[in-house]
C-alpha cells in the first residue's frame, strides 16, 4: 500500500510540521508497530490471568491508562488510515467498512468498560437480594458536627453529611509489591496512596492495604514439627527409612478480661501437646526476661521438691525448694533482695473453697487445666522483697505460661522438678513429659521481634537459645523411636508487645474475590488536628446487608466516622433463591455440579417477572428488564454453607416450624454490557469489509489485469513477426 503524501515545499511550515504527523499516523509502518505491540500484551494478559485471576489482569493490564492509550492510539491510526484517502474509490469500499468496523469494535469495548456491571449478587434459599456487589470499595466519610459540651454519643445518634470518596486498592496486599510483585505492570497500575481527602479540618490518609486478612490473637506463632512413626521393617529385618511427616502447631497468647487477673499484663500464655511433649508459648516484658529465659538452667541435683532459679538484679540464683522451704527470709547474694519459700503444692490440688482472691482463682484455674490433662503441675509459692517493698511470685513446674512474675522490679523466676521416669501411656496422656518453651522477645522499632526456645526433657535445659525465623529446622523432641524437627513458618508469625486481636495478611488466593475477601487498610484520619492510625476492616457480604464497620475521630468541633464498603449496584429488581441444588462426585465431598432455581421479581414485588428460572454451571441465562430494557446475563459463581439447625444463620433465616436440614448460600455473578452489541455490529462490519475487498479484487481488478496482460502478449508478438517491407537497394 503506497504511502500518501500531503506536504509540499510551498507550505507553512506549520502545516508541513501537522500535515506530517497526520502522515505518520495513517502510515502502514505505525500501524504494524501498534498491532505488534498489542499481540504482546495480550500475551501478557493471558499469562496474567492465569497466575493472578481476573482481577489480576484487569488491574495490572486492562484497566491501565497505558493499555486504554495503547488502544487510543490504535484507533486514531485506523482513522487516519482511512481519512487521509478521502475522497475513497469504488475499489476502497471494503477497506473503508473494515475499518469503521474496527472503530465499532473499539468503541463497543470502551462502552463495555465505562458502563459495564460485573458484580457479585450472594443470596440465601428462601430470601431475595437486589444489591450486586463489584469488586472495588469506597471510602463512607461521614461528618457531624458538635458542641465542645456535647457527648460524643449524642452527636453519633444524629445523622451527618456523607461524602464517598474513591478508592483504588487493586486484589494484592500492599507488601506483595515490594516482595512479589516486582515487575513492570504493577508498577504502572493505579493505586489511590496517600492523602485521598483533605477538607474542612478532615484529612484521611491510606498507609497500607490487605486485599484479604484475618484476625489472630497475637502474639501468634505457627510451628511445623516432624510427626513421630514407628519404623517399618524391611525383608531383610532392618528398618526402613520413613518418609518425613510434617504437621502444624499454632500458638497465641491470650489476655483475660478479668480483675482477678491484673498481674498478667503479658497474658496467661499459650500450650499444646504434641506426641507426649508439650510446646509453651509465653510473651516476654523486655531485655531482662529474655536473660532470665536464656540463663535459667539449674544447677546440680533438683533435689525432692525441685529447683527455683531466679534470675533478679541482673544476677541468677538457684534455691532448693526443700531446702528454704519455712526457713523465712534469705538474702540473695548482693542483690539487695530476700526471697522467702512460703508454700510448696505437690500436686497444684488446691483448696477450691479458699476465699476468691487473685492467686488462688489462678491456682484453681491451673488445676482444673490439669484434671484435663490428667498432668503434675507442682508449684511453689515465693515472696521477694527489698526494703519494704514485697511481690509474690508463683511458679509452676509444668505449666509455666502461667507464671506469676515480678515485672515491675524485674524479677522473674522458673520452677524446675523431676517427675521421674514415665511409662509411654503417661507420656501420652501429657503427664510430665518434655517440654519446650518458646518465649517472644520485645519488639524492634520496625515491629519485628526474636524467638527464643529450650527444651526441658524432665531432667536438664538440654538448649536454651534464637529460635531462627527464616525456616531453618531445629531438634525438638527426642524420642526413642526418632528425633522430631521444628521450624518457623515465618508467614504466620505475628509479634506484638502485648496481647490484643491483629488483622494480618493472608496469602493471595486468585480464588477469592472481594466480596468474600475480609479486605483491611491501615487509615490515618486527622479531625481539627486530632490524629489516630488504625486499620479498618471491609468485612466479607452477607446475603442480607449489614452496616459497614465504621471508626470515628472526634474533635470538640466535628465527629467524623469512616467505613470502607464495597461498591454496589441496585439492579432494580429482586431475586429470589427457591432452591439451591449441588451434586458430588462418587465418593467424595468435591462437588460436580450446582445449579440456583430463581424467582426475578418486581423492585416492590407486586409482579413476577420470571420463575422457577434455572442458573447452572456453564449456562448462563439472560434476562432483559422490562422496564428500561436492559439485558442482563446470570452465572452461577459459587455457593456458600450448608448451615445446619445449629449454626446462627439457619435460625436467622429458617422458621422454627421448617423441617429443613440444611441451607445453602449461592453467590451468582450479574453482568451486563453495554457495549455488547456494538461489539457484535463492529465484528460484522470487519467481516463485510474483508468480503467485499475479495469480492471486489475477483471482479473489477480482473478485467484489466486481463486486458493489460493480452496487450503486453499482443506487443510480444509483433516485435517477433518479421518485416514484409522492401529492404531499401
Amino acid at each position: 500500500m503506497s504511502q500518501y503524501k500531503l506536504r509540499s515545499p510551498s507550505q507553512p511550515f506549520w502545516m508541513r510540521v501537522a500535515l506530517g504527523l497526520f502522515e505518520f499516523s495513517a502510515s502502514l509502518k505505525l500501524a504494524v508497530v501498534l498491532i505488534f505491540a498489542a499481540a504482546i500484551v495480550l500475551a501478557l494478559a493471558t499469562f496474567v490471568e492465569k497466575y493472578y485471576g481476573t482481577p489480576g489482569g484487569q488491574f495490572g493490564m486492562y484497566g491501565t491508562w497505558w493499555f486504554t492509550g495503547l488502544n487510543a492510539l490504535l484507533a486514531w491510526n485506523i482513522f487516519s488510515a482511512a481519512a487521509i484517502r478521502y475522497p475513497w474509490k469504488r475499489h476502497q469500499t471494503g477497506f473503508v467498512i473494515t475499518h469503521i468496523g474496527l472503530l465499532t469494535l473499539l468503541f463497543g469495548c470502551l462502552m463495555s468498560r465505562r458502563g459495564g456491571i460485573d458484580a457479585q449478587m450472594p443470596l440465601f434459599e428462601g430470601a431475595t437480594g437486589h444489591l450486586a456487589y463489584e469488586d472495588s470499595q469506597h471510602f463512607m466519610l461521614t461528618r457531624r458536627t458538635r458542641s465542645p459540651a456535647e457527648t460524643l454519643a449524642k452527636a453519633l445518634d444524629r445523622k451527618g453529611e456523607v461524602t464517598a470518596i474513591p478508592f483504588v486498592s487493586g486484589p494484592f496486599n500492599w507488601a506483595d509489591y515490594q516482595t512479589k510483585l516486582p515487575f513492570l505492570p504493577w508498577r504502572l497500575a493505579r493505586r489511590d496512596q496517600g492523602v485521598l481527602y483533605d477538607q474542612d479540618g478532615v484529612k484521611l490518609e491510606v498507609l497500607d492495604f490487605y486485599s484479604n486478612s484475618e484476625e489472630v490473637q497475637a502474639p501468634y506463632v505457627r510451628l511445623w514439627m516432624t510427626v513421630p512413626s514407628p519404623p517399618k521393617l524391611g525383608a531383610d529385618g532392618k528398618p526402613l527409612a520413613a518418609a518425613e511427616r510434617w504437621m502444624p502447631v499454632e500458638l497465641n497468647i491470650r489476655q483475660i478480661d478479668h480483675p482477678r487477673f491484673s498481674r498478667y499484663r503479658f497474658g496467661t500464655g499459650a500450650r499444646e501437646e504434641v506426641g507426649g511433649g508439650k510446646l509453651v508459648f509465653i510473651l516476654s516484658s523486655g531485655d531482662a526476661e529474655v536473660q532470665a529465659f536464656l540463663d535459667s538452667q539449674p544447677e546440680g541435683e533438683l533435689g525432692e521438691k525441685g529447683q527455683v532459679v531466679l534470675f533478679a538484679g541482673g544476677q541468677k540464683f538457684t534455691l532448693d525448694v526443700a531446702e528454704k522451704l519455712g526457713l523465712g527470709k534469705t538474702p540473695l547474694g548482693k542483690s539487695g533482695y530476700d526471697v522467702e519459700v512460703v508454700q510448696y503444692v505437690g500436686t497444684a490440688d488446691l483448696d477450691r473453697d479458699a476465699p476468691p482472691d487473685e492467686l488462688h482463682v489462678v491456682e484453681a484455674t491451673v488445676q482444673e487445666g490439669a484434671e484435663q490433662h490428667g498432668a503434675e503441675n507442682p508449684a511453689v509459692e515465693l515472696c521477694v522483697s527489698r526494703g519494704d517493698k514485697s511481690q509474690r511470685l508463683l511458679l509452676f513446674a509444668d505449666t509455666p505460661e502461667l507464671n506469676l512474675q515480678d515485672y515491675g522490679d524485674e524479677v522473674f523466676g522458673t520452677y524446675w522438678f523431676d517427675q521421674g521416669k514415665k511409662s509411654g501411656a503417661d507420656l501420652l496422656a501429657g503427664k510430665g513429659g518434655s517440654r519446650i518453651d518458646l518465649l517472644q522477645g520485645p519488639l524492634a522499632e520496625d515491629g519485628t521481634a526474636r524467638l527464643y526456645y529450650r527444651y526441658w526433657n524432665r531432667k536438664q535445659v538440654v538448649v536454651a537459645k534464637e529460635l531462627p525465623l527464616d525456616e531453618t529446622a531445629v531438634d525438638a523432641f527426642e524420642m526413642p523411636i526418632a528425633q522430631l524437627k521444628m521450624y518457623v513458618d515465618r508467614t504466620h508469625f505475628t509479634p506484638s508487645d502485648r496481647p490484643q486481636t491483629k488483622i494480618v495478611p493472608k496469602k493471595f488466593d486468585k480464588a477469592v474475590n472481594a466480596v468474600a475477601a475480609n479486605r483491611a487498610a491501615k487509615l490515618r484520619l486527622t479531625v481539627d488536628g486530632e490524629s489516630e492510625e488504625f486499620w479498618l476492616e471491609g468485612k466479607p457480604v452477607e446475603t442480607q446487608p449489614r452496616p459497614p464497620i465504621e471508626h470515628t475521630v472526634a474533635s470538640d468541633k466535628q465527629v467524623v466516622s469512616v467505613a470502607m464498603p464495597l461498591d454496589a449496584v441496585d439492579v432494580g429488581f429482586r431475586v429470589w433463591l427457591n432452591q439451591f441444588e449441588m451434586k458430588l462426585d462418587p465418593g467424595t465431598s468435591q462437588p460436580s455440579h450446582y445449579s440456583s432455581y430463581v424467582d426475578i421479581l418486581a423492585a416492590d414485588r407486586d409482579k413476577t417477572f420470571l420463575r422457577d428460572l434455572k442458573i447452572t454451571m456453564n449456562a448462563p441465562v439472560d434476562f432483559a428488564d422490562p422496564r428500561d430494557g436492559r439485558s442482563y446475563r446470570f452465572y452461577q459463581e459459587s455457593f456458600m454453607g450448608p448451615w445446619r439447625p445449629t449454626d446462627a444463620e439457619f435460625k436467622r433465616l429458617v422458621p422454627g416450624s421448617s423441617k429443613k436440614k440444611l441451607l445453602y448460600g449461592s453467590v451468582l455473578t450479574v453482568n451486563y454490557d453495554p457495549g455488547r452489541g456494538v461489539k457484535y455490529a463492529g465484528c460484522l462490519l470487519v467481516i463485510g469489509g474483508i468480503a467485499t475487498m475479495f469480492y471486489m479484487r475477483a471482479y473489477f481488478f480482473k478485467p484489466a489485469g486481463k486486458a493489460k496482460a493480452q496487450a503486453t502478449a499482443g506487443a510480444a508478438k509483433a516485435i517477433s513477426k518479421p518485416s514484409r517491407q522492401p529492404v531499401a537497394r
